[in-house]
């Protein structure tokens, strides 16, 4: 298994990674900021081949390494689900999907890239990757927010935590039987994060409890904006 080799918080190589994920978004939400209906979709459907492409060249890659395995390399940890349900949601626009990306993707790759982790690959490209996954995360649903129009039913946020513990419970079963750390569910990332306390299983206890205080006050931003 490939080491998990942790960025060291307020480096350069850190901020380099912060700053180009915040500007990279924001450059591209303004370019595309009141463009007609069919450039719209048309780039709905580039950025979905985009990073079909990425996540295709990343494993092959892995695989030409010969570091890819079953253990690390299937898309089962949050963010990749998450990087997964984008690249869907791009192109069929479904509600419950964009929801996802609002409430659960946006915590995992925001917190990813403050508190960073390498955990496939440690050269050039896999940190170039590590960046491109969770800044896309994070731009898939402010695109669909601001360019398409879509916004979040005001019931969305507990259906939302509801649909996230089935992939909790499935890679539980599943690390249980293979020895894998998928949504680092059996082991503790080595990573400097504030949430994560204590040993298994009260660390996975606490970030539950975490992520449905986010998913709230993220709902409550939502209600607010949308009631103005």
């Amino acid at each position: 298994m490939t080491k998990h080799i942790p960025i060291e918080v307020f480096t350069s190589v850190w901020w380099i990674g912060l700053l180009s994920s915040i500007f990279t978004i924001i450059v591209i939400l303004v370019a595309l900021k009141g463009k007609s209906n069919q450039v719209k979709s048309y780039s709905s459907y580039l950025f979905a081949l985009l990073f079909s492409l990425m996540y295709v060249i990343t494993n092959v890659i892995s695989i030409k390494n010969n570091t890819w395995n079953l253990l690390q390399n299937l898309p089962f940890q949050i963010c990749y689900i998450s990087f997964i349900i984008g690249v869907i949601v791009l192109i069929n626009k479904k509600q419950w999907m964009f929801e996802w990306m609002v409430f659960i993707a946006t915590i995992g790759g925001l917190y990813a890239i403050l508190t960073p982790v390498l955990t496939i690959g440690t050269s050039a490209w896999f940190y170039f990757e590590f960046y491109f996954l969770h800044t896309s995360i994070i731009f898939v649903p402010l695109y669909l927010h601001n360019i398409h129009n879509m916004r979040c039913r005001f019931d969305s946020w507990w259906k939302t935590l509801l649909r996230v513990q089935i992939p909790i419970v499935l890679l539980l079963i599943f690390n249980s039987f293979t020895g894998a750390n998928y949504m680092f569910l059996i082991e503790k990332p080595t990573v400097n994060n504030i949430f994560l306390i204590g040993e298994w299983p009260y660390y996975v206890i606490i970030i539950n409890l975490v992520v449905v205080g986010h998913v709230y006050l993220i709902n409550k931003f939502i209600v607010s904006q949308q009631n103005l």
